[in-house]
């Protein structure tokens, strides 16, 4: 067995694609950012390549139709993940967004006008991701995620997730003077987590680990129009601005955790 194929080289070579060291890096963000501009979405999970709209037989030529087992994924990318499973443990942002309030608001809007709300807020949402570079990891009954990994979103990730939900905020109507059509909440964190492939007959590219449960019970946390950053984002993104400071007693985890609350006003600091 060559050193190539041993575990332990499998897993530096992960980690120097997780955190944007390894020479195929370039690349891929270049890929990911050339396919993000065009339209439309669904798009495959990684490459960012649009399953419809009018390259679509264009790509699928090029092997970047849906992949039949898994239509997350293009059959290209789907291909690589298999021959590359595998992961490492690397320092990311995690994004949550929560609709608040999402059982009374469908009674109150009905069955048909709540699932265009979702609709909307899910199709704002994954273009806002997109636009930033995360991994935009699934939608689960009225949340999205996006992982902000630095191979693809670069070494200021926390900033470029703090930014991020800023922008869903505004997007979703949580701007002074503005009422939203979607009251959601925010939660941001960095941490390190295991980020690769898990499954077996079927693979996802994930991340796993403590504090990405951390990030979302954050979101769980947040009030409507509430961004709530952990110490570790916060400070990792460099703010300066003064904010509300709030100390929580989250759920299953053993300490408290301080947060700052960010609002649709809030400002990040330039790159």
């Amino acid at each position: 067995m060559t050193r190539a194929q041993t575990p332990a080289s499998g897993v530096e070579d992960w980690r120097a694609f997780l955190e944007g060291t390894h020479p195929t890096v370039r690349v891929w963000r270049r890929i990911r950012q050339l396919s993000a501009r065009i339209p439309r979405s669904p798009r495959c999970k990684t490459c960012q390549t649009p399953f419809e709209g009018p390259f679509k037989t264009i790509f699928g030529l090029l092997g970047k139709e849906r992949f039949a087992k898994n239509p997350n994924y293009c059959r290209a990318c789907y291909r690589w993940l298999t021959e590359k499973k595998g992961g490492a443990e690397v320092q990311l942002s995690m994004l949550f967004a929560d609709v608040r309030g999402s059982t009374p608001l469908s009674q109150q809007l009905g069955a048909a006008n709540f699932a265009k709300v979702m609709d909307r807020f899910y199709s704002t949402g994954v273009e806002i991701l997109i636009r930033r570079d995360a991994l935009v990891e699934r939608f689960m009954g009225d949340q999205i995620v996006g992982y902000f990994i630095p191979g693809f979103a670069g070494p200021n990730h926390a900033r470029v997730a703090i930014r991020a939900g800023l922008e869903l905020l505004r997007a979703t109507g949580h701007a002074p003077d503005s009422q939203p059509w979607a009251p959601i909440g925010i939660g941001v964190h960095t941490g390190e987590a295991y980020v690769g492939t898990v499954g077996t007959d079927v693979l996802e590219f994930t991340a796993l680990g403590e504090e990405v449960t951390l990030a979302a019970r954050l979101a769980s946390a947040a009030g409507a129009g509430e961004l709530m950053a952990s110490d570790a984002a916060y400070e990792a993104a460099g703010m300066k601005t003064p904010v509300e400071r709030r100390q929580l007693e989250l759920k299953g985890m053993s300490l408290p955790t301080r947060v700052r609350i960010l609002d649709a006003s809030s400002t990040v600091p330039t790159d």
